[in-house]
């Protein structure tokens, strides 16, 4: 169809994107859409793919005024002296008489005149000046200056304990009740834009976790196995951070035991970390993201990159020691250098590890580097904080001092499996002012791998073959220093 584009006169390109029948529905869906003092909740339908919203009752919230003009099949919404025109069955409209195309034919249903999603975007927006964001695959619009913080979602498995760590950029208010095997976290702010629609955690306590604003009340569901007697709803970081604690009167909450292995372990023997590990859980920060791309290469940037390495090695985490691995991203989103290090800090990880790619402008250079924390950032405030683990009160910025002597051990050992595993390659541990390290209170490194300007180092570092090695050698390290003094407990 784009190449029909080229050449086709404008007549033929409409007959071309009209549709006569067989359309592939699916069900219905609710889609909230939020205005800066009200929010509107409209029923979506999905037709060959496309999600189509109703256009008249989106213009009749806005006050829009319209013609709907049933013997010709058009309808012609106007705002001031300007005049937006569409058609039954064609992807075509007019505005001000000029042309503007929708990835999908508008459609007239029983009455009813549906847009495909993107109509907000490519002709509201020109005709009312009204913004309209939304994230492809998620169920909720956003219209223009409506604030809307992102929620982030995480579940792990504390032992006997199954833990649900939500933080957001501003405080809310949460309402916890329990309804049989179900416990629904209500949300008293709208307009969230949760980072993940629903959690892939599943152990003995909790099926699924999902994020619902289906009916413009922002909440949390969780579906319960029977093993649930107790929950616990503790808020922290004034009340930006929460954390859900799931309990069962079946075992001491108190005790340590080690969480289950989310994935069967290989034919092998494998190398379980003993009861004895001190690595239980362990944060991977993907590099970038969002806005931020990081380095890039001719076939990829650093954001997609780490994002993708990052995954595989919490596979390979999982499937070989059994810890919980957490990353601070498992999406395309911003995130600040603070938010990273609260991930860890908020989960109690015993590891942070942030991941990078390198650039140099000397596209010779092949090197990697293993950072960690300078030891003389914050001079200033040596003082107060050479108390170290006794001291009381710690500026957030020098919370890395707690643990940097176990951090600079955990990257001699990274160093050593790394050199092991890619015989030739150069993984020097340096120091440097990092400030997602410089708040982490458990040992952390940063991992800045081979040079994104190398055509070499780029396309090995695209290799599957490759970025699984990488992870395994990063598994040995880290089971390594796991079974070391230096390891925090």
């Amino acid at each position: 169809m784009r190449a029909a584009r080229i050449g086709i006169p404008l007549a033929a390109l409409g007959a071309a994107l009209f549709i006569f029948g067989g359309l592939m529905h699916a069900a219905d869906t609710s889609i909230p859409i939020y205005f800066p003092n009200s929010k509107l909740i409209v029923k979506a339908e999905t037709f060959n793919r496309a999600t189509y919203v109703p256009i008249k009752e989106i213009i009749e919230f806005m006050g829009v005024p319209y013609t709907d003009a049933l013997a010709l099949e058009t309808l012609t919404l106007r705002s001031g002296n300007s005049r937006l025109l569409m058609t039954k069955n064609s992807a075509l409209m007019s505005y001000n008489n000029q042309i503007l195309l929708l990835p999908s034919p508008i459609l007239r249903e029983e009455g009813r005149w549906l847009a495909p999603i993107e109509f907000l975007t490519i002709g509201l927006t020109r005709l009312t000046g009204t913004e309209f964001r939304y994230r492809p695959g998620t169920p909720r619009i956003f219209a223009d200056n409506v604030d809307s913080p992102e929620l982030e979602m995480n579940a792990q498995t504390l032992g006997p304990i199954t833990r649900l760590t939500l933080r957001c950029s501003v405080p809310l208010k949460l309402d916890l009740k329990r309804d049989n095997q179900r416990a629904i976290l209500a949300i008293d702010r709208p307009a969230l834009d949760p980072v993940r629609e629903r959690l892939d955690h599943r152990d003995r306590m909790v099926r699924s976790i999902a994020f619902d604003d289906s009916d413009g009340d922002a909440k949390i569901i969780l579906d319960l196995t029977r093993d649930v007697t107790d929950m616990r709803l503790t808020a922290a970081d004034n009340n930006r951070v929460f954390f859900l604690d799931l309990l069962t009167k079946k075992e001491p909450v108190t005790e340590a035991a080690p969480p289950p292995v989310p994935t069967p372990a290989p034919a092998a023997k494998p190398d379980v970390i003993p009861a004895q590990r001190k690595v239980r859980v362990v944060v991977i920060d993907p590099g970038h993201g969002g806005m931020d791309t990081g380095a890039k290469s001719a076939s990829m940037v650093e954001k997609d990159f780490t994002l993708v390495f990052a995954r595989k090695l919490r596979t390979a985490l999982q499937t070989r020691l059994g810890p919980t691995v957490l990353l601070t991203r498992d999406s395309d989103v911003a995130l600040d250098n603070e938010a990273r290090s609260a991930v860890a800090n908020n989960n109690q990880a015993n590891l942070f590890i942030s991941l990078h790619a390198g650039y140099s402008a000397n596209k010779l250079d092949d090197g990697s580097s293993v950072f960690v924390m300078k030891d003389n950032f914050g001079q200033a405030f040596t003082t107060a904080a050479a108390g170290g683990r006794d001291q009381l009160f710690l500026p957030w910025y020098l919370g890395y001092r707690i643990h940097h002597q176990a951090s600079v051990s955990a990257a001699n050992v990274l160093q050593e499996e790394l050199s092991k595993a890619i015989p030739g390659s150069k993984f020097a541990v340096r120091t440097a002012p990092l400030a997602v390290l410089s708040s982490a209170t458990m040992p952390s490194v940063l991992l800045e791998i081979g040079n994104f300007n190398n055509p070499v180092n780029a396309q090995t570092l695209a290799d599957d073959g490759f970025q699984k090695t990488l992870a395994d050698a990063l598994v040995n390290a880290i089971l390594r220093f796991s079974q070391s003094p230096q390891a925090a407990n």
